[in-house]
């Protein structure tokens, strides 16, 4: 990541940065995305409204954080179980 700035970091989790030529790279654990500013922009807002809404749901505090393709069906959705 030369030459990138760093726009937010955490040790244990990812970074976020954009490099010289404007694109944003969020690089967690096991993957990376890049946006244009005006994409990030849009998840952004989009992440800011979902945690809004999570609200009060219990959240699940044991086992490791797995990426977790999903149905937008919403009769498909069910609570992941967190025994796996």
């Amino acid at each position: 990541m030369d030459e990138h700035t760093i726009l937010a970091a955490s040790d244990d989790f990812g970074t976020i940065s954009i490099c010289p030529g404007g694109v944003i790279h969020v690089n967690l654990a096991h993957y990376s995305l890049k946006f244009l500013p005006a994409e990030f922009t849009k998840l952004a807002d989009l992440m800011g409204k979902a945690r809004l809404n999570l609200g009060d749901r219990p959240q699940l505090t044991s086992g490791k954080p797995r990426l977790q393709v999903v149905s937008r069906d919403p009769q498909d959705c069910s609570a992941p179980d967190p025994t796996e």
